[in-house]
């Protein structure tokens, strides 16, 4: 298995499990030796010791379709990004015999409309559950081709070939209450293409050391991950249309489940917005 391997918050409750991204179990405790010189290499930042996270330009598409494969895992995702924050993703995943797969529009800050036949944990953060899969694998592909590029989406103006890694750097990806790390040495290869309707294609392959629960690194073993798909960075339209159907979703605000509705407008008026 990879570092897409079941572990971490999720899997403490007896709900089917949130997804095969490991969670903030994985990574280390802080020193209690505070004075202590340098960086932690696993944390987010922007010094040469920092892990690389997703916080370039690359991160900002509006609308990524990604399928990602590793060993006997396989995940599907589109996550589409209105310019009011307000996302719409869908998600499929096998490992196995088993699978989870679902549709989230968040409605507000407060409110989510959903649906997936896996029922949902009571004692954990529900977004999150829905969410890290699809979140921290758009993140990964958004480092690889910041990193794999060396330009902005519009340089991307013919088949670009990428090549490249890091013998020194973690890569990171992360929620609120999940987090999955990339050991050096890692690198990917793969190539990007301008498509139609502002779209780009990519297929990467990206090679590393796993990290295991207690943030320690495997030498002596090297996982690989495949990662394909298009992404855009057209502009993105102001939010999701309010005929977007909802029926057969369930409408949660703050946790609560209230009555079902048939659009987005309605399910607007419910909570407020």
């Amino acid at each position: 298995m990879c570092a897409l391997a079941m572990a971490g918050a999720h899997a403490q409750t007896a709900a089917p499990p949130t997804s095969l991204l490991p969670g903030t179990s994985a990574l280390p405790m802080p020193s209690a030796n505070l004075s202590l010189p340098g960086h932690d290499p696993r944390q987010c930042g922007t010094s040469r010791w920092s892990a690389i996270c997703a916080m370039g330009r690359w991160s900002q598409f509006a609308r990524m379709e990604l399928r990602l494969t590793s060993g006997s895992f396989s995940g599907d995702y589109t996550l589409e990004k209105p310019a009011d924050g307000y996302a719409h993703t869908t998600y499929r995943e096998q490992s196995g015999k088993h699978r989870r797969g679902g549709e989230v529009l968040l409605v507000s800050d407060d409110a989510i409309a959903y649906r997936s036949r896996e029922p949902l944990p009571t004692d954990v953060d529900i977004l999150d559950f829905l969410l890290a899969s699809p979140n921290m694998a758009t993140q990964l592909v958004a480092v690889l081709l910041d990193q794999g590029v060396l330009g902005g989406p519009g340089d991307v103006t013919k088949p670009l070939a990428i090549a490249t890694g890091s013998t020194t750097q973690f890569i990171r990806t992360e929620t609120p209450n999940s987090a999955a790390l990339y050991a050096p040495p890692w690198r990917v290869s793969g190539s990007i293409r301008p498509t139609d309707n502002q779209r780009m294609a990519f297929s990467l392959r990206l090679t590393f050391h796993p990290v295991d629960q207690g943030g320690r690194v495997l030498p002596n073993r090297m996982d690989a991950i495949d990662l394909a798909g298009t992404v855009s960075f057209a502009d993105k339209r102001a939010a999701m249309p309010g005929s977007f159907d909802l029926v057969g979703w369930k409408l949660l605000v703050n946790g609560q489940a209230r009555d079902a509705v048939a659009t987005l407008d309605e399910a607007r008026r419910s909570v407020g917005k």
